[in-house]
């Protein structure tokens, strides 16, 4: 039977992707829904104007008329979620039935791995529509029910150190989700060493479904540990990099690089994002701990899709996430005293802002520098070389009187400068516009710092209050709760020194390619003017 048209109200502005066969839609706009059957939230609709795709269900409100839904359909991609709303209100005149925000994905949801992005560039996981069908119709049931998005607590609170500095937290931690922190200097606080996991990403594909009507690029992956090849989609390392987020809240996690809007099966653009994700999960994989827990190994190792369902959904239900993860942290010698602990965490803090502000300013100057070469020097040579190859060609038109070597020269001058302005441009893609895109990494892992030290200043004032709390106290107690602070502490302290570690590495490298290839690029501007020089007779043939 085939789906009737019927009309509908957009209740909440949605920009579709064009490439992606999706329907720009705004708040209030009357459209005509054609096809209801597509599955997991999206309608395909057509505008007044006559432009038609594909629309999230729950963005929607329908026109006092029943749709009826032809049998059969497939597995789509999950819509974006409608926009949160402020202390929890309820969408009581919009909000289609049966769409209830959680805080995760709904039960069989497995299949949502698309190319859309909500909020990607927070890489916020904001609350997601769950959509139930009617037994006998096979409509979407409705309900007005929502949860407060995550994005709504400050840092400190998400990360659960609040439930383990009270000792809420119960959980009993398995040895195996241990995790150690050492002191081999007897002075630095650091995460147990661990093997590094390097990773190869290659050859990334533009696939689709339904019959093209949903475009998605693949890459295939490939660690170290196992040396065989998995395929990912962007979405799938959203989710990954969502889970770390949860599950280390006092973790350094590096996001994600940005998703685009327009272009995104671009050649440049592919590539470009095959060496930022490679680049993204090398870092990963050099962490300790991160490279080695469950969620990295499921996400780098698994290759059937209901083993992928059933460890996404362990994931997802991980009671060593948040305040668990705090439960895990066992340090191997003494813990900090809390006054070393703050002043540490409050240098790392200064130290932090400083390295942000002066990286802001590398960057900035590489792009003066890249502008420059590019620009400016560039033409100044390339006019050099157009003024010497003229005059040359000038001298050669009057009498020689033996000048011929000279004008030879002269034009070969002209031509070495033409090659040197060359030079000039293509030399940022070498040493400015590298070393900015290594700089830009560290910018990222920056902007995640806050965070980190947010989870400790909330630990530091809540062990504040409760030890300053007036009446009675209970002395074993706030001997339990200074020392679940101190447990926070090592476990921030030890991040600290693994971002450390890795600047001290990755700055080394950088400074020394950049150097390397500025040594390259004068050496070449050297040559071709000794080349240029060679060319003149010697000046002692004249006076002979």
């Amino acid at each position: 039977m085939a789906a009737v048209a019927v009309p509908a109200r957009v209740v909440y502005d949605f920009e579709g992707q064009a490439d992606n066969n999706e329907l720009t839609v705004y708040e209030h706009e009357l459209i005509t829904v054609v096809c209801e059957d597509v599955g997991e939230g999206w309608v395909e609709a057509v505008k007044e104007n006559g432009e038609q795709g594909l629309v999230p269900a729950s963005y929607i409100d329908y026109e006092e008329y029943e749709v009826m839904q032809p049998s059969g359909g497939g597995e789509w991609d999950d819509p974006p979620p409608p926009p949160p709303v402020d202390n929890g209100a309820q969408y009581a005149q919009h909000e289609p039935a049966g769409v209830q925000f959680e805080g995760h994905p709904p039960p069989g949801g497995d299949n949502e791995w698309s190319d859309y992005d909500s909020d990607e560039e927070q890489h916020s996981r904001q609350t997601r529509p769950s959509i139930s069908a009617d037994n006998e119709g096979g409509h979407q049931s409705r309900s007005n029910t929502m949860k407060k998005s995550m994005n709504r607590f400050t840092p400190y609170v998400k990360s659960g150190a609040e439930d383990f500095i009270l000792g809420k937290d119960k959980e009993q931690i398995a040895e195996a989700d241990t995790i150690t922190i050492v002191c081999p200097n007897n002075i630095d606080l650091c995460w147990q060493p661990n093997q590094i996991i390097t990773v190869e990403i290659t050859e990334p594909i533009k696939k689709q479904k339904f019959k093209g009507m949903k475009s998605f690029m693949s890459y295939h992956i490939t660690p170290s540990t196992t040396n065989l090849t998995v395929e990912r989609r962007y979405k799938q390392f959203d989710w990954f990099h969502d889970r770390l987020t949860e599950k280390f809240p006092c973790f350094i996690i590096p996001p994600l690089p940005e998703k685009a809007v327009v272009g995104k099966y671009q050649q440049d653009f592919i590539e470009q994002r095959r060496e930022k994700l490679e680049l993204w999960l090398n870092r990963i994989g050099r962490h300790p701990i991160i490279s080695h827990c469950n969620v990295t190994n499921h996400f780098l190792k698994c290759h059937e899709e209901k083993n992928w369902k059933e460890g996404k959904r362990k994931a997802e239900a991980d009671k060593t996430a948040r305040s668990g993860f705090f439960m895990t942290v066992k340090c191997d010698g003494p813990l900090p005293d809390n006054l070393s602990s703050e002043s540490y965490v409050g240098s790392f803090s200064t130290f932090s802002k400083k390295m942000e502000g002066t990286l802001d300013k590398l960057v900035k100057q590489n792009e003066d520098y890249a502008n420059k070469m590019t620009g400016g020097i560039k033409h100044m040579y390339s006019k050099y070389g157009q003024i010497y190859k003229e005059l040359g060609e000038l001298y050669d038109t009057g009498p020689l009187n033996g000048s011929k070597p000279v004008n030879v020269a002269i034009m070969g001058t002209g031509r070495c400068y033409q090659e040197i302005s060359e030079v000039y441009e293509n030399q940022p893609r070498f040493d400015a516009h590298v070393l900015s895109e290594s700089v830009r990494e560290y910018q990222g892992m920056l902007s995640s710092v806050p965070d980190m030290l947010h989870v400790h200043k909330g630990a530091a004032q809540k062990v504040k209050d409760y030890t300053q709390r007036e009446g009675e106290k209970d002395a074993d107690e706030e001997a339990n709760v200074l020392q679940r602070y101190s447990t926070i502490s090592a476990a921030v302290m030890s991040e600290i020194n693994h971002f450390h570690t890795e600047r001290n590495r990755d700055f080394n490298v950088m400074m020394r390619s950049f150097l390397e290839n500025q040594i390259s690029f004068h050496k070449t501007v050297l040559q071709k003017l000794e080349h240029a020089l060679n060319q003149y007779p010697d000046p002692q043939s004249f006076l002979d």
